[in-house]
């Protein structure tokens, strides 16, 4: 290094150094109130603590801070069947196995989450998923409003090896009438195909990317981290398989709206994340990680948004602690017992869970309880010995009824997303038909109650068989009985809280 390099190298780093001693202390990120786990602030603080504290000019890996506050998301080989995770504009970090090695660059994952917009398949377990029958409409790049491309559109795109195209320059182009060529291109140094990667695909076969220098300079870049207390260089940054996962297509060229204005913009989809090049961007911003965390984030939950178990509970005999059992035709008792609440069916909602054992199936219903009614969010189903069957989750809740809809003849009918493990994902209507009020003798006497008449679009075998039933419910009590063509119930037993 010549004396000129080297005293450059020492004054940068010394004002550096005197710009973080002088930097009001209001503007250092504290990782540790707003972050799920210790281990998840510092992921983000090595190399997003610098950008947060403006010591160095670069796009986000993560984000400017979490998106969310702590979360258990339902994952099967996690302990209790759930997970920790959390939410950023860039990504989501997960912890599935807390009593493994900290100090494992594994122990913090971070999903598939390009995988699982692309194709519409939630993963909840290492080999189970929700199907979503489709990809998630929610645009990749530029505005959220723009209509295209949305990741849905890119089902067509991935999962398609390429020949090694080293040398020459990424000129095409993705528009809503097909591909096309971006000639413009041809000349962007940042465009021109420099590595190629090659790995085994999702069937075993081998499959090969091209990168451009754009992505695989930002890829394998340097600067400054946050380690130990202090400021270090390092060289990469991040390890890039780690963080994208392997990429899945050749990159293209799409035209969207940036900040309203018409603008030219390289996609390449990794398993974990989406790269744009912006060549109109400032210097250490024309490439970014797509905000998939917050797409992510949005596509899952927002048909499902956050809620708390309601005081109204009790009237639907839905509080934590109650007890059903019923006689059936079948010549054994079915019980019901209310839990909860549960928080992780739907991260980061609070439902009423209710354990249904009925012959050989137990079946947890979750239900979302608020001021204004009830409705059911899904269920899971086991074996009586434990052995899970499938899961079940609609986007948005089916309500069943509520305190205003308690009048003679009213109707109501929701119709929803029905998302399952085990068959694929279609629309379920369920009609409730509120047919009178009436008397129904129970073990605590006769009780006045409502006869509601409950039709689902799906057969019985689909469903609980109390949405394809005539239903009596008596409030405070919640259903007293229920009958359909082939099976009915009567309460026999009824216990609550005090």
């Amino acid at each position: 290094m010549s004396p000129v390099s080297r005293w450059s190298t020492i004054v940068s780093i010394i004002c550096v150094l005197t710009a973080l001693l002088w930097l009001p202390s209001h503007r250092l990120v504290r990782a540790e109130p707003g972050f799920a786990d210790p281990v998840f602030a510092a992921r983000w603080e090595r190399v997003d603590r610098p950008v947060a504290a403006g010591l160095t000019q670069r796009s986000w890996v993560w984000g400017p801070a979490p998106l969310t506050g702590p979360l258990r998301e339902r994952y099967q080989e996690a302990p209790e069947r759930a997970r920790l995770v959390q939410y950023f504009d860039k990504g989501r970090m997960e912890l599935t196995h807390p009593d493994g090695d900290p100090t494992s660059p594994w122990y913090v994952t971070s999903g598939l989450l390009t995988r699982e917009l692309v194709s519409g398949s939630i993963q909840v377990g290492d080999q189970l998923f929700l199907d979503a029958g489709s990809g998630a409409h929610v645009a990749i790049a530029g505005d959220p409003d723009n209509p295209f491309p949305t990741y849905a559109d890119l089902a067509s795109v991935i999962d398609r090896s390429q020949p090694d195209r080293t040398g020459e320059h990424a000129t095409a182009s993705l528009t809503p009438q097909g591909w096309q060529e971006y000639q413009t291109a041809a000349s962007d140094r940042g465009a021109e195909f420099v590595h190629y990667v090659t790995y085994s695909g999702p069937v075993g076969e081998p499959v090969g990317y091209n990168v451009p220098r754009a992505f695989w300079e930002f890829m394998t870049q340097g600067g400054l981290v946050w380690q130990d207390g202090g400021l270090v260089a390092e060289r990469p940054l991040f390890d890039w398989l780690f963080v994208l996962g392997y990429p899945i297509a050749d990159p293209f060229w799409v035209q969207v709206r940036l900040r309203g204005e018409p603008t030219w913009v390289l996609v390449q989809p990794f398993e974990r994340r989406i790269l744009t090049y912006t060549p109109s961007n400032p210097p250490g911003w024309q490439v970014e990680m797509g905000n998939i965390g917050s797409h992510y984030l949005q596509w899952r939950y927002g048909a499902t948004p956050p809620v708390a178990v309601a005081s109204s509970a009790g009237y639907f005999g839905m509080l934590p602690g109650t007890r059903s059992v019923f006689a059936t035709s079948s010549r054994s008792d079915e019980t019901w017992q209310v839990t909860g609440p549960n928080t992780s069916f739907v991260a980061g909602a609070q439902l009423v869970a209710r354990e249904e054992l009925r012959g050989s199936s137990r079946w947890i219903t979750y239900w979302r309880v608020t001021e204004t009614g009830i409705a059911l969010t899904g269920w899971e189903r086991f074996t009586r010995a434990g052995t899970f069957i499938e899961m079940v989750l609609f986007w948005p809740a089916l309500h069943v009824i509520g305190a205003g809809d308690l009048v003679e003849g009213t109707v109501r009918e929701t119709t929803a997303l029905y998302l399952s493990t085990r068959v694929s994902a279609h629309p379920i209507t369920l009609r409730v038909q509120v047919d009178e009020q009436t008397l129904v003798g129970t073990p605590y006497g006769v009780v006045p109650a409502w006869r509601l008449s409950l039709q689902t679009s799906d057969p019985p075998t689909l469903v609980p068989v109390y949405l394809v039933s005539t239903v009596w419910f008596s409030p405070n009590l919640g259903i007293v009985q229920w009958t359909s063509d082939r099976y009915a119930a009567q309460l026999r037993e009824f216990s609550a809280p005090s």
